[in-house]
């Protein structure tokens, strides 16, 4: 039986909570003006998007994908666990689920991949066996530290990953938000980064950050990840970060963080002011995109052009016969 094709960089059970019994969902491009019904199955996918291409080997379609399915798993267990409850408290081992979802969904973020890959080749198409290479750090910094707390790995070294570890011991408070109804959305990126934790800096203005801007785990103030219709969750820095959020500020985190589309049920938002609010929050972000995508390839560019400048690294047996 042949491997699937389709590789989702939005994980389809959570799709599946967004939309009606039939599995279909209302799309809202962010990328650009258009709207259309969809089903999960199409959505948030890429054809052989995480294979792994090395020279003078068969391309492997199946390491990638079952070890994201089994991240994937894992947390589908703890959020229908959190979905049966009324509790806003996260436990330590339904933390570390969850952070590895973050990490991952971080790490295969198609804008984040197209950014880091830009950096290094400029404009240059990028065969299969590069575009291979950028798929690495999730091999590595998500995936090898899944592995290895699984088999229950003594080594430190083994386990750590930087995101799932900064976010589970750092300065952090978790909770989970639950509107009184199914109120909110999912877009393409599910980690919805927002303003500038105290103490720490970022190149761009406020309103920027707000948009997911110039902000990584090291510096950003607050995340947010839809979970369900009826379920999401808050991780800040800053305790007053952590303060109660309307459904219409979850969403607008979702919405500011998406690079490609936002998803719903196809029945809409049944509350209006939280579909208006919606309506608007698409359409400045249909506005400022072009503008986050060009100043971000423009700054890869010119990362690609200052790392091509860099001298080849010294070898000590260039020139020696033998």
């Amino acid at each position: 039986m042949s491997a699937p094709k389709k590789h989702h960089y939005v994980p389809q059970f959570l799709l599946q909570l967004f939309a009606d019994d039939r599995g279909r969902l209302l799309i809202h491009r962010t990328d650009r003006v258009a709207s259309y019904p969809s089903n999960v199955r199409d959505v948030g996918h890429t054809n052989l998007g995480h294979s792994l291409y090395w020279p003078s080997r068969e391309p492997d379609h199946v390491t990638l994908e079952q070890g994201m399915s089994g991240i994937e798993g894992a947390a589908a267990e703890v959020i229908k666990t959190l979905r049966s409850t009324t509790t806003r408290t996260v436990t330590e081992s339904q933390r570390e689920v969850l952070g590895f979802l973050i990490s991952l969904q971080w790490a295969r973020s198609r804008f984040l991949l197209t950014t880091v890959r830009r950096s290094v080749t400029g404009d240059v198409p990028v065969d299969d066996s590069n575009r291979s290479a950028g798929l690495l750090p999730i091999l590595m910094n998500v995936l090898s530290p899944w592995w290895a707390r699984a088999r229950d790995e003594f080594n430190l070294k083994e386990r750590s990953s930087y995101v799932v570890d900064w976010l589970q011991h750092g300065p952090w408070t978790w909770r989970l938000y639950r509107p009184t109804s199914a109120k909110l959305v999912i877009a393409d990126n599910l980690v919805c980064m927002w303003g500038v934790a105290d103490g720490e800096t970022s190149d761009m203005p406020t309103a920027w950050t707000h948009h997911g801007v110039a902000l990584g785990f090291g510096n950003c103030a607050r995340i947010t990840m839809p979970l369900a219709p009826d379920l999401g969750l808050i991780i800040a820095r800053d305790p007053y970060r952590n303060r109660r959020l309307s459904a219409s500020d979850f969403n607008r985190a979702t919405v500011f963080n998406s690079r490609e589309f936002v998803a719903l049920h196809p029945d809409g938002l049944a509350d209006d002011p939280l579909r208006r609010a919606l309506d608007d929050d698409i359409q400045t972000q249909r506005w400022i995109l072009p503008i986050i995508w060009g100043a971000t390839l423009s700054a890869a560019d010119k990362d690609a052009h200052e790392f091509a400048a860099l001298p080849d690294p010294f070898d000590p047996f260039d020139g020696v016969d033998g």
